[in-house]
Order: C-alpha cells, then sequence, then structure tokens
C-alpha cells in the first residue's frame, strides 16, 4: 500500500499556526506518541546538534508517520549526502541551519528535488517501503514527492540578515524559522531576545517572508514571548523539546515535593 500524504504541506499553503514538538535526545518512540497525543502539530527532529543516528530517526519517523503527525528533520548539513540520506527516510521535509546566501539556498532546493527541477537520486525500493512503493508510475511518484516535501531554512547569521530578501524569495522554500541563539550573537547581544535589534530582525523576517508566501516562525519555548511574536505574525514556532519538557518536569515536580514537606531545595 502507497503510504504518502500531503497534510504537512497543505498546512503550509493554508498558513496555519504549527507548533513544533523537538526531539534532541530520546531514542525512545514514546517522546513521538507524546508530541502526537498532546496535539503537537509538527514534530521536529534534530541531526545539527545531537547524537540521534539515522536508524533512530527512521524509528522516530516511521512512528509519526503511522500516528499521521507530520515531522520535519533539521539536517547537520546541506550538503547532497546528508539531505538525500535523509528524505530516503521519509520525513515530510527538512530544515537546514546557518544559511548565508541565495546561492546556498538554491542548492538546497535542488538537491531535495528530483529531476528536471533538481538533483536528488531515486530511491525506488528502500526503506521505508510505504513512501515507494505503489506508485503507479515512477513520473508520477517524483514529481508527487517533489512536491509534497516542505523545505524550510533557518536565519540565525549576519549574512542571512543582510541578504533576507535574496534568501527568502528563492521558489520552492516555504519556512523560514529564526534562531535565536546563533542569531542574538551575531548581533553581539548572546542570548538577548528582547534586545532592540533582534526585536527588529524578526520583525523583517515576518514582513519579508510575508512579501514572498513564506511561514515565518521562531525557535522559543517561552509561552509569553511565544505568543508576542505570533501576534506579530510568526506562523511557526519552535516551542519545546524532550530535554527541556523532562528537564522542567523534574524540577517542578522537586520543588513541589519540598513546598509539601515544608524543606528548601536539597534539604533532607
Amino acid at each position: 500500500m502507497r503510504v504518502h500524504t500531503n497534510t504537512l504541506r497543505e498546512r503550509v499553503r493554508r498558513e496555519d499556526l504549527l507548533v513544533f514538538g523537538g526531539i534532541v535526545d530520546s531514542r525512545s518512540g514514546a517522546a513521538v506518541e507524546m508530541y502526537h497525543d498532546v496535539g503537537y502539530d509538527v514534530l521536529l527532529i534534530d541531526r545539527e546538534h545531537t547524537a540521534l543516528n539515522s536508524e533512530t530517526i527512521l524509528e522516530h519517523i516511521r512512528m509519526a508517520r503511522a500516528l499521521g503527525l507530520p515531522v520535519m528533520v533539521r539536517v547537520a548539513e546541506e550538503d547532497y549526502h546528508e539531505l538525500n540520506r535523509t528524505l530516503d527516510q521519509g520525513p515530510d521535509g527538512v530544515f537546514v541551519p546557518r544559511i548565508r546566501s541565495r546561492a546556498q539556498v538554491e542548492e538546497v532546493v535542488r538537491t531535495v528535488s528530483y529531476p528536471p527541477r533538481g538533483v536528488r537520486g531515486v530511491a525506488g525500493s528502500t526503506c521505508p517501503a510505504g513512501r515507494y512503493m505503489g506508485w503507479p508510475s515512477l513520473p508520477e511518484q517524483l514529481a508527487a514527492i517533489t512536491e509534497a516535501v516542505v523545505i524550510g531554512i533557518q536565519i540565525e547569521t549576519r549574512e542571512a540578515l543582510e541578504q533576507l530578501e535574496d534568501v527568502v524569495s528563492v521558489p520552492g522554500v516555504d519556512i523560514a524559522v529564526i534562531g535565536c541563539d546563533d542569531l542574538t550573537v551575531a548581533l553581539g547581544a548572546p542570548g538577548d531576545v528582547r534586545s532592540d535589534a533582534f526585536v527588529a530582525a524578526g520583525e523583517a523576517v515576518i514582513a519579508t517572508c510575508r512579501r514572498h508566501g513564506v511561514l515565518p516562525g521562531i525557535a522559543i519555548g517561552d509561552p509569553r514571548l511565544a505568543a508576542d511574536w505570533v501576534a506579530r505574525g510568526m506562523r511557526v514556532l519552535w516551542y519545546a523539546t524532550d530535554v527541556t519538557l523532562m528537564w522542567s518536569a523534574a524540577a517542578q515536580q522537586l520543588q513541589r515535593l519540598h513546598e509539601a514537606m515544608g524543606t528548601q531545595g536539597g534539604a533532607a
């Protein structure tokens, strides 16, 4: 049976608000089920800053697909082997970090697209088989999968900010997400997401994306700041990761215990 949907592509076209839950450490499919069951819109699997291997990522993608939860992978780099191998595992799309130029984005679009639009190699019967088997014809398969793949880029370098119009306007780009940590570093105020320079950068990304039919997004876990950015026009939120959720829940639960016992900190 052919397994292939355009769910994420359709939501991007509608400009839905998309809240992403991220996996950066968990090897268990329970993390995928958690995000699905509590109502996150999209699963984000990170390859750039994690030790997750291809087999683990494949199983997370397979679980997400079985649950009907769209999934994107942030790749470690934009070379052919990284992008091609990642897409062969069947995610709905990819994010590419540290964008610096229009030429770089054009090459990403070319790499993730099958001919004649691009140069992606054809995986006729590789895993996951459901993604590739059962098509009436190879041309239909290639056209449909190329159309369905969602392409995201990250705005987190000074070069990308200075060339915002050029990088966002590349045909084929669907989402542009601000990487807050790296962009604040590039702006000379590490971690300061309330600075005038950072807010101006965020507003510039929103305005530029609107002009080119691209969904603007931001990686931010503070609910008040996230809500403020949505009010300003952001449509994609990288809102949580498995590690941050576990860390905060562990701290809160311990604090509740100390409050119940009338103790402080690590006191017995």
